[in-house]
């Protein structure tokens, strides 16, 4: 039996072209492109009404297909109707020229069919386009000091027809939209910052403007495939508008410039502290590219022009809004301690330029700062920690490098001891019930060592400005940082690494020269320290003081011994204890010949 013949039509697959819409579009084509190759030919007012009275069959038709429901069919004679109408208009000729009236009109008219035919997608996007082409028509003779304004205006309008839009008007709306909106914000920024009175502030004005309306195009969901990353238009926006209101500012002075830089750290900062939810996914890459662009450009005018000390007035107001971000809120407080440590610091050194401190306050302040920062961080979430310990060595060692150069020995060992003090302090609070290699305190070892240079280097200062000849003023430091450097080592690890070091750092010296030199003191005062060190590791159990302790007193006996024989009884003396070493290795670790009897030699 035969299968019956399906009649019903199939269902149409997502994004296939139908026949007819096929033909529409090639009828279109040939339609509008015959019309302008006529008008462009032959011209005339008759030929050119022809074309108009064409065009507006074709949107009649047009109107009736969309209120007869025929989609394709009302798009397709919108297009041929709005190229007809250009081509009749004499728009179709160089894109420049020709009478910016006529597209004004089209405009008007392409608006007007746009109610007649809401659901028609082809009106609105030809009323844009008209519009468009009259202002570049009109532009040649816009001042210079409209330009701007002319562009900006013109952006403003298709950010408002992709804002409302249906999304396919809305997309293509906003493609177009963005010549207009880069050249609006270039002519925008030479205006603020090189224009003066009303011309300035308008340009400004403008680009804020822009700048809002593009960031509220984000919010439309249709438009995200074109708008890139969620976080790159709202830093768009931020950096227009940050540096259009920067520049507008700086026509008014050093201190509006300030005031300019300062309320732009107070920008980012009120909005890191306080907004939350959607809000703050949206507006805080605005306010944080904002306010930093008006910080960064300020503090660029006001280097430039060699302000030292409202840049330093600047970045000590900077410092105190990032605190507060820092005291509210623990996820930012890895990025806030930081800059507020560097902005205090900055603002000590530039301070110096215009003699409001000299080189001994700063070094102490930044010596004070970096005091602070170290109580504060050592309480801190490890993350906070660290970036707070980074920033705040920083300041020591600007404060160091400041006093060296300034050859002041003393204060510099007086500040070096000092923060040798609170860095230990802080390695010690960091560290407690944890060892030094315990990898879940990585940075306390570093802090042991930190703190034991510090304070080497200070003593060292000391002693070069005390003018102390004696080599025990570099070596004893030298060995107590040793041992201050091994931390918790000392008490709880293997001896030898933790203690040798630094008890051959002390001894070996003092020893060599006890016994080279005639000087009986030295000699004295060593043998009585390697005595009371060798009491103390016995008492405490602890090898390497014992044995530094025992081989020190009897390398001075010895070397006493030495010195006071004969050269060939000393050479004796020398020769036999070294044999006697030899000897007992040997016993120790036989080799072939040395486990032989004598008998067996031949």
């Amino acid at each position: 039996m035969s299968q019956p013949v399906e009649t019903a039509p199939r269902p149409l697959l997502p994004g296939r072209t139908r026949p007819v819409q096929v033909l529409l579009g090639v009828g279109a084509v040939l339609l509008v492109s015959a019309g302008a190759t006529v008008a462009s030919a032959y011209g005339g007012a008759s030929v050119r009404l022809v074309l108009l009275v064409l065009a507006a069959v074709t949107a009649w038709y047009s109107v009736g297909a969309a209120r007869t429901g025929l989609r394709s069919s009302e798009e397709t004679l919108a297009a041929s109707a709005a190229g007809l109408a250009l081509a009749g208009a004499d728009l179709g000729g160089p894109l420049l020229e020709g009478d910016a009236g006529i597209a004004v009109v089209l405009t008007a008219l392409f608006l007007v069919l746009r109610q007649a035919a809401p659901t028609t997608a082809t009106w609105p996007l030809a009323a844009w386009g008209a519009g468009q082409l009259g202002v570049l028509r009109l532009l040649d003779g816009v001042p210079e000091a409209l330009r701007t304004g002319t562009y900006l205006g013109v952006a403003l309008v298709g950010l408002v027809i992709a804002l409302f839009g249906r999304p396919f008007v809305a997309r293509i709306a906003l493609l177009s939209t963005v010549p207009w909106w880069a050249a609006g914000v270039v002519a925008g920024s030479v205006s603020t910052w090189t224009d003066t009175g009303s011309e300035q502030w308008l340009s400004a004005a403008l680009m804020v403007a822009a700048a809002a309306g593009l960031l509220l195009v984000r919010l439309r969901e249709p438009l995200e495939p074109l708008l890139g990353p969620p976080v790159a238009i709202p830093v768009l926006a931020g950096l227009v508008a940050g540096a259009a209101v920067t520049g507008a500012c700086s026509s008014l002075g050093t201190f509006a410039v300030t005031l300019t830089g300062y309320a732009g750290v107070l920008l980012a900062n009120t909005a890191a502290a306080t907004l939350t939810g959607w809000r703050r996914g949206l507006f805080l890459p605005v306010a944080l590219a904002a306010g930093t662009t008006m910080a960064l450009l300020c503090i660029g005018r006001l280097v430039g022009d060699e302000r030292w000390s409202s840049l330093s007035l600047l970045l000590l107001l900077t410092a105190l809004p990032t605190v507060v971000v820092a005291a509210l809120r623990r996820d930012d407080r890895p990025v806030a301690l930081p800059v507020a440590i560097g902005c205090l610091g900055g603002a000590a050194l530039l301070a110096m330029p215009d003699g409001l401190l000299g080189a001994v306050d700063v070094a102490v302040l930044l010596t004070a700062l970096y005091c602070v920062a170290m109580v504060v961080g050592a309480g801190l979430d490890p993350p906070s920690r660290r970036a707070t310990a980074r920033a705040a060595a920083l300041c020591a060692v600007a404060a160091a490098v400041l006093l060296r150069t300034h050859d002041e020995r003393t204060t510099l060992a007086a500040l070096l001891a000092v923060q040798a003090a609170f860095t230990l302090s802080w390695a010690w609070r960091t560290g407690r019930g944890h060892t030094v290699d315990d990898p879940m305190h990585p940075t306390s070892a570093t802090a042991w060592r930190g703190g034991a240079v510090q304070l080497v280097a200070a003593s060292w200062f000391f002693a070069a400005a005390a003018d102390l000849a004696a080599v025990e003023w570099y070596t004893l430091p030298a060995a107590a940082g040793l041992l201050i450097a091994a931390g918790p080592r000392l008490a709880h690890g293997d001896s030898w690494p933790a203690w040798g070091p630094g008890l051959l750092v002390a001894a070996l010296p003092s020893t060599v020269l006890a016994v080279t030199t005639s000087h009986g003191t030295r000699a004295i005062a060593v043998l009585l320290v390697a005595a009371a060190v060798m009491v103390a590791g016995a008492r405490t159990g602890v090898r390497a003081p014992l044995m530094v302790g025992a081989g020190t007193a009897l390398a001075v006996g010895l070397g006493f011994t030495v010195r006071a024989l004969p050269w060939p009884l000393a050479t004796a003396l020398v020769v036999g204890c070294a044999l006697l070493a030899l000897g007992a290795r040997r016993e120790r670790h036989p080799v072939a010949g040395f486990g032989a009897r004598l008998a067996d030699l031949r």
